[in-house]
Formats: structure tokens, sequence, C-alpha cells
């Protein structure tokens, strides 16, 4: 197996891109040499242990059945109670590639599933007027948080799987539609298990046995997930189409037709055409179009997967669709077009830029989604440009830099991004298990903005994100406001997902980070100057929740000593860089009392703040489907977006008028003395 490891990222959110990725299918003695990968380059743990062979258990068991609607406790408990002898003689097994307790784990979660399957039948018949005549958002039961003891409890767990699906559906479509769809969404429901429990049966869409290489290579899937995740929370092996999902995420860009589509009312609708993109430019597929074949195949019978594979499928440069107009009767409006896939950069989900007017010029508001960078492309050069473009708009007076929910990327993206608001110096320092310690610093000796600075986080703001708005913090040189903390991620991982010439794609956790002032995000996050609490406020995420691992601090590098340069290095860096590395900052530090007591003050007098705080709230999913108008959204949320936004441009209001007032004090100080 050949390993070329890519640029180090943080990172720990992956949106869904699907797509057949090229990658040798594995056998099972192909497990002990990734894993020997991973646990070579892992900043702790290098061998294989009891503990580790535990969890590795655990997680596959919970990869499998995290809803507890398939395996009973008593099938449970031999596995995750095994004896000390037990557990070392599973180790010399798998040193020899023999996974039995694997293998034997995987015979009774089949048997589950046949079982489950049997019972879903019987629930759909017997329950299914009950659970459609469900008043919408009303609650069934309570979530299952362990595995049931009896059949019968068994049979509950799926009672209330089933119902969230429906009460989901409802939600989306409404009572009405969702009771006139009956058998439709209990066949969606049901498809939708099956694709999934048919990667542990072994078998096809058509329930036809696999054949042994293709099972052998599930199996080893399924296996290096649950070993890659028992070293810690971020070290994980990637399948085929989540390689390249993160792979998208982290370049912008990919090779296809440029359509996103959507599964509704059991139907495959083309949700939206990226511009440029070749479907766009044929002038024939619209917004709402329903497609019917994918290269001459129906996909009435396809999963939205298997749907999205035949998109995605790179193996052919051509793809034919047929498609029909929505709302047309049978047969009309139906058309086909045939496309060539070609390499499209992602625009949406990169950076959005808007301003709002204040006294002899503006605020800028810039939102970064993620540190990404592809070929001709980078977070760091969108940012930039977004700077710029406000400066030709008008006098840029304050810079808010939108962070929330930015779940990280590239660390070297971290590190540009950071260096636009400074002149020089070291944003990040990267610490090994060996000890090893790596700088990684600013060197071009210049700011693209320095004036009034905001970074708005949320507890969804992670790895680079976190990097970003400490280091911008340590140098004083902007204030963070948002949610009572990030999402507090301070480990480091390299990934193999970037490089085509890899043989696996997994990344794993390789060391620690640390910003100038020496202290780590990792479980406690990056605390803000300024509550000022978001739609994730009160929601329990992130590392602090954890059995993460514990913060320590290293020596500051805020007065960047060079220590770690070799001589002939260090003349050049004394030279061109020393001169220009940014001071700490304290200009904001006697205003903070005041920003912090007006931005309460006016938090507890906006009734509609107080309602969003004390509210329910819609997920982000629900409030894509297209039944919401903007207004539905605005009033279901407290315009939610909106009222934080509004109050970090209120706090840059406060911070620019102050500071104002602070140089006109100076300078009559000066004129005085």
């Amino acid at each position: 197996m050949r390993i070329i490891w890519s640029l180090f990222f943080l990172s720990f959110h992956v949106f869904h891109f699907s797509f057949i990725y090229c990658q040798d299918l594995l056998k099972a003695n192909d497990v002990h040499s990734i894993m020997q990968q991973i646990l070579k380059e892992h900043v702790d743990k290098h061998e294989v242990t009891e503990k580790m062979i535990h969890s590795s258990i655990i997680y596959y068991i919970e990869q499998f059945d995290p809803n507890f609607m398939y395996l009973l406790e008593s099938e449970v408990v031999p596995f995750i109670r095994l004896s000390q002898q037990e557990l070392n003689q599973v180790i010399q097994q798998y040193k020899n590639s023999n996974f039995e307790i694997f293998e034997q784990l995987n015979d009774v979660i089949q048997k589950s599933i046949i079982r489950s399957r049997n019972m879903r039948k019987e629930i759909e018949q017997e329950a299914k007027n009950q659970l459609f005549h469900f008043q919408s958002g009303q609650s069934y039961s309570t979530e299952p948080t362990l595995f049931p003891q009896t059949k019968k409890e068994l049979q509950d767990h799926i009672l209330i799987n089933l119902n969230n699906f429906i009460e989901k559906q409802k939600s989306r479509f409404g009572q009405a539609l969702t009771s006139s769809k009956k058998e439709q969404i209990l066949h969606v429901y049901d498809m939708k298990l099956r694709e999934f429990e048919n990667q542990y049966l072994y078998q096809n869409d058509k329930g036809e046995s696999l054949p042994p290489l293709e099972k052998e290579n599930l199996f080893s899937i399924h296996l290096l997930k649950a070993m890659a995740k028992s070293l810690d929370s971020h070290t994980s092996f990637y399948q085929d189409n989540e390689a390249y999902d993160l792979r998208v995420k982290l370049q912008k860009e990919f090779n296809g037709i440029g359509v996103l589509v959507k599964e509704t009312n059991n139907e495959i609708v083309i949700s939206r055409l990226l511009e440029e993109g070749p479907a766009a430019k044929s002038g024939l597929i619209k917004p709402g179009d329903v497609i019917l074949e994918i290269d001459g195949i129906s996909i009435s019978d396809l999963s939205f997967d298997q749907v999205m594979d035949k998109l995605r499928d790179e193996r052919n440069t051509q793809i034919k669709l047929v498609l029909k107009h929505p709302g047309e009767k049978e047969g009309d409006g139906i058309y086909s077009v045939e496309l060539k896939r070609v390499m499209i950069v992602l625009s949406k989900d990169r950076v959005d830029v808007k301003s709002e007017n204040f006294g002899n010029g503006l605020i800028g508001v810039i939102t970064l989604h993620s540190f990404y960078q592809g070929k001709g492309l980078s977070s760091e050069q969108d940012v930039k440009k977004a700077i710029q473009d406000l400066e030709k708009k008008g006098n840029l007076r304050g810079l808010i830099l939108d962070l929330r929910d930015n779940s990280g990327g590239f660390l070297a993206q971290a590190v540009k991004v950071a260096g636009l608001f400074i002149t020089s110096g070291v944003i990040v320092i990267s610490k090994y298990s060996n000890g090893s310690e790596k700088m990684y610093r600013d060197v071009d000796g210049k700011t693209t903005y320095d004036g009034p600075l905001i970074v708005l986080t949320s507890k969804a703001t992670a790895s680079a994100a976190e990097i970003v708005a400490q280091a911008l913090q340590d140098y004083g040189v902007a204030l963070i406001v948002g949610d009572e903390h990030t999402y507090g991620k301070g480990t480091i991982q390299a990934q193999t997902v970037t490089n085509n010439k890899s043989s696996s794609y997994f990344k794993v956790t390789v060391g620690m980070y640390y910003t100038p002032s020496g202290k780590t995000p990792q479980k406690n996050g990056v605390i803000p100057e300024i509550v000022v609490p978001g739609h994730l406020n009160e929601v329990e995420l992130g590392e602090i929740y954890m059995d993460s691992v514990n913060p320590n601090t290293i020596s500051p590098v805020l007065n960047d000593k060079l220590t770690d340069l070799s001589k002939d290095e260090r003349a050049w860096y004394l030279k061109y860089y020393t001169p220009f590395v940014q001071s700490k900052s304290s200009q904001w530090e006697i205003l903070i009392p005041t920003l912090q007591k007006n931005s309460a003050r006016r938090i507890a007098n906006n009734k509609n703040y107080q309602l969003f705080l004390k509210g329910p709230r819609l997920s982000e999913e629900e409030l894509e489907d297209d039944h919401w108008d903007e207004g539905d959204k605005k009033t279901l949320t407290f315009g939610v977006d909106d009222l934080q936004v509004q109050e970090a441009i209120n706090i840059m209001k406060d911070m620019i008028l102050m500071h104002d007032i602070q140089k006109v004090e100076a300078k009559d100080g000066k004129q005085a003395a």
C-alpha cells in the first residue's frame, strides 16, 4: 500500500456530494497494513491495544445500529464484555489478519436485519393509520438510548424510528400531502433502510448476493471505520464516495454537469443549476425538472445515492438524461439531453459579502464558510478580494469576519487568512507526539485590512476557523463575538484524500496546535469577549461535552525569537520578517466592559431576540424546503441570522465611535501637553 500525504488540514464536517471514486477493492489482509500506516502517524497511539480492540467492537456495533432498532442487549453483551484473555486473543488474531470476532458479530447483525425486516412489515400494516394521523410535530415517544431487552421493546424502537421519519415528511410536505402518499412514503423509508442493510447482508439492490471480492471489500471498510474511530473522534477511514465528498469540500471543484438535485415526493428533482455548468449552458434543463432516466436506465427503482453515483460517474465523459417538466400531464413535457462532464469550480459556500452604511463609510460583513484550496482558488484570495471590493464601494470603517459554522479545512489557508489582518508573525504552532514543534508564520510584512475588526463565531466554529479567531484575539487586532465558546478542536489531522495517487483514504490525528499566546482551543474552544448567542448557543455541541483530550499550554511566541530556525534561515528573517512582526495591541481592551454592557442591554430589550432565545427552532434541512417563503423563514427563526449579525454590527458601531473618541482625546492630550 502506498501513501502520499497531503497538506495538513483541520476539519470535522463533511457535506454530501456523492460520487463513484476509483479505489481498488479492499481485502482483509489490507486492514492490518492500512491500520499500521495510520498508527505510525497517530499523535499518541502507535500499536493495537486491548482498549482499542474493545472500542473497535463497540464502534462496529454503533455504526451499524445507532438508533437501537436491530440488536438486542443479549446479542451485544457477549461482544462488549470480553475477558482480558479473550481481548489478548483477538489482538493476536488481528496481527495474523484473522478477524473472527468481527465475522461472528457480522453473523449476528445479518440475522438482526432479517428479523427487523419482518417486524417492519407487520408494523407498517398494523400502525399505518395511527402513524399518519398523528398531528405534525407531535412526539410519538422519546428516542431510545439503550439496546432493547425484549423483542417487544425492539418492535417499539422500530416503531419510533418509523414515526420520526413520517414526522419529518409532515414537516416538509404538510399533513395532508403526507397522508395522501402513505404507500410512497413507506416505500421510501423501507428502501433507504434496505440500501443501508444490504451493505451488511452483502447484497445488491435486487437482493442478489455480491461476488466474494465485493463482500470482502465491504467487511474491510466496516472494520477499518470502526478501528480508525477507536483511536480518537477525528481519525477516520473513508469509503470512496465519502473521500470524494471531503475532497470537493477542501478543493471547491469537481467534475460533473453542474446540477444540484434533491429527493422530494418520491422523485429526484433538479433543485439548482450551477452557473457555467453544462446543464445551465444547455438552456433545456430548468430547476424543478424531474429526472426519469440516466444513460438509458430508469431511476424509478434506484435510491437517491445510486442516482447521485450515476450523475457523478467520471468513468464516462458523456451523460444522457431523460427529464420532464413539472406539472405536465402524463407523457407530456418529457425531453432528453446529452451533456459532457467538465471541471466545475464551486462558487457557493465560499465567501458571502454584504455591507451596511455607517457615517461617512460602511461596515462590511464577510462570511467565510470553510478553508479551501484548489487550482487557482483559495479562501485567502476570496477574502482578500472581498475586502478590496468593500473598499472600492466606500470608506470601510469596520469589518466583521463571520466564521459561524465554519468547520475548518486546510491549515495553510488558516495561516494565510489570519495573515491578512496582521503585518507578520506566528499564527499557529503544531506539536507532535515526539515533542517536535513547527511554527507557521505570516511573513509578508503587510496587512490587507487593519481597522476595527470583529470575528463572529458559533459553537460550530472549529479547527482552522478557531486558529484564525484565537490568533487574531491573541494579537489584540480583533474582538471575538458570538456563542459562549467555539467547538474546541485543537488537534491536527493529516489526510490522503486530496491526492489521486493515494491507495486508501483516511485522516489521522498527528498533533496538537497552539496559537501565539501558547493556548490551544482544545476542549474549551475560543472564548468571546462579548457573548451574542446564536441558534447553537443552547446546544451541547463541542469537545467540552466529549471524552476528549484535555488542553495544556506551551510558551507564548508573540515575541518571536526565531528559535526554531537555522542560522542561515534566521539571517533572512531578521532582515525581512522581524522588523514587521505584529506587536500585541491593547486598543480594544479598555473598551470591552462598555461594549459588553451596551450589547447585553440591547439584547435584553430586543423582543425578537428574546423570543428567539426562548422559542423553538427549525433545522436547516426544514428551512431549505420549498414550501417556506422567505417571510415565513424569517418569522419561524425570529430572524436568527439577522439578529446575531445585526448585534455584531451594533457592537462594531460602538467600537468605531468609541475608537474615534479615543483618537480625539489622545490628540487633545498631546496639544495640551
